[in-house]
């Protein structure tokens, strides 16, 4: 088998076990262990960011990123409005779902997490990520929830979740192009 011989200076490290990273224990995922979890949280909460913008891509919503420091994630068009969406990854399911604390911060960050303030964006996209599953809404409170018996419609019907969120917002999905499957 032919192989793209490396760049100079950019040679592969060699990987024994002694030298083995975080990142090859990835390869188990979702079965990590919590510290692998809490060490590559922010390339998981990565994961599920570019998840939600594959569904996005999929249903012809346009988004755009967003800086890490924002108080949402991306920035999607809907008709003629902008809406700052917020979102969530889990990766752990309990026996009844995905449970999702809405907080802002990093438990080991200076300040720790903390609530967001109503109004700092407009719609959630939760994300069960071992699953593939995404469910947008607009409701407004600080804990959500991903039935498990919901993940074969969610996964079924990617768009359907938004069309409801926007719905909610007092906004015809329809009239503003929004696919709902």
């Amino acid at each position: 088998m032919l192989q793209q011989p490396c760049l100079p200076g950019l040679d592969a490290p060699d990987i024994t076990p002694e030298t083995q990273t975080p990142s090859h224990k990835m390869m188990r995922y979702p079965d990590l262990p919590g510290d692998v979890l809490c060490n590559r949280a922010k390339e998981l909460g990565l994961a599920g960011e570019f998840f939600v913008d594959s569904i996005l891509t999929r249903i012809g919503v346009t988004f755009a990123r967003l800086g890490e420091h924002a108080a949402y994630d991306r920035v999607i068009w809907t008709g003629g409005r902008c809406l700052r969406l917020q979102i969530k990854s889990r990766h752990r399911m309990s026996a009844s779902g995905y449970h999702f604390e809405i907080r802002k911060g990093y438990q080991r960050g200076p300040v720790g997490t903390r609530p967001y303030q109503r109004g700092e964006f407009d719609l959630l996209a939760l994300v069960g990520l071992p699953h593939d599953v995404v469910r947008f809404t607009s409701d407004w409170k600080q804990q959500h929830r991903i039935l498990a018996s919901e993940i074969p419609h969610l996964r079924a019907h990617p768009g359907q979740s938004l069309a409801t969120a926007l719905a909610d917002l007092g906004l015809d999905p329809v009239a503003d192009h929004v696919p709902t499957d």
